[in-house]
């Protein structure tokens, strides 16, 4: 049952869990520098009276390097293999893993899917960073998480 201030109800979900990582991290205020938004908006997703949208949930994630399944849906544990990508080598240096085309099919093709379930609507530029963030939870996860990708689109709308 939803509440004011638990408006997923989720009574000890997200809110309690950003909180958790908090106490390890340090303050609201210090995380809201971290990952530059404002306090007010940390403290009301500490709350529940929020929820952070798919950028923010990604940068709260490798500040406080948390798994951003842990964080979202509990499952799991918090910290193991923390790092959601691979930071992009210089230009012209290095390389990075090579895209796994089924798996990105996979993760279009799930995401596509709830999108029009739930018949929200994205600027491309949101699309892309929930595909890249639903990508990269599944390669590290060994597919598409159903749960995981429903609550990145809520949060993504």
């Amino acid at each position: 049952m939803s509440t004011p201030q638990d408006p997923a109800g989720q009574r000890g979900g997200f809110a309690a869990r950003l909180r958790q990582r908090l106490e390890r991290f340090g303050s609201a205020g210090a995380l809201a520098l971290a990952i530059q938004r404002s306090e007010s908006a940390v403290r009301k997703w500490m709350r529940g009276q929020s929820e952070p949208s798919v950028t923010d949930l990604r940068a709260l994630c490798e500040v406080t390097q948390t798994r951003i399944d842990w964080l979202v849906t509990g499952r799991g544990a918090p910290e193991e293999a923390a790092v959601l990508h691979e930071p992009s080598p210089p230009y012209g240096r290095g390389a990075r893993s090579p895209l796994d085309l089924g798996l990105l099919e996979s993760v279009l093709g799930a995401v596509e899917a709830q999108l029009r379930e739930t018949g929200t609507t994205l600027p491309l530029l949101k699309q892309a960073t929930l595909i890249a963030t639903c990508y990269d939870l599944s390669r590290a996860g060994g597919g598409p998480d159903a749960e995981v990708i429903a609550r990145l689109v809520k949060l993504a709308g």
